[in-house]
């Protein structure tokens, strides 16, 4: 769609989304740490077990940021609270940063979709299917069901 989106352009978001991942994952790790109550023994591994699952992510786009011509130098940009929560509240916020996450890749995809890099439009796509299907199964923890798009 966007025949402009230079590598550098490609590079600097896929940096972004390195940030981001890397974020969600201390994300998960200090909130799997602050759940609280009979919620903690299944919630806790919910949460550990996609706080290692970004981290993969983080791993995944550091290579794709390598193989297109890049350095890996993701800016951090986090501050966790020591406020203690409930399962319920954790997943909440799970998939508040599960759907900027999702959100975060839909634009990456915008960008090079149609450019002719089929290797970071396909990465993309993959992204955007594996955050859609993390986003709904905290959905479905939550009782929730969207049927549609997301």
């Amino acid at each position: 769609m966007n025949n402009d989106y230079s590598r550098a352009e490609a590079i600097q978001r896929l940096n972004e989304l390195l940030a981001e991942e890397m974020e969600a994952s201390m994300r998960y790790l200090h909130l799997s740490t602050l759940v609280q109550g009979i919620d903690r023994l299944v919630i806790q591994k919910v949460l550990k077990d996609n706080h290692e699952e970004t981290i993969e992510h983080a791993e995944q786009v550091s290579e794709k940021i390598i193989q297109v011509g890049g350095t890996p130098a993701p800016k951090l940009n986090l501050e966790l609270s020591g406020e203690k929560c409930t399962g319920i509240e954790a997943l909440q916020s799970a998939l508040l940063f599960e759907q900027a996450a999702l959100d975060a890749y839909r634009e990456f995809l915008e960008c090079v979709e149609g450019n002719g890099d089929v290797i970071l439009e396909e990465f993309a796509r993959q992204q955007v299917a594996i955050e859609s299907e993390h986003v709904s199964e905290l959905r479905m923890l939550l009782g929730e069901s969207h049927l549609g798009g997301e």
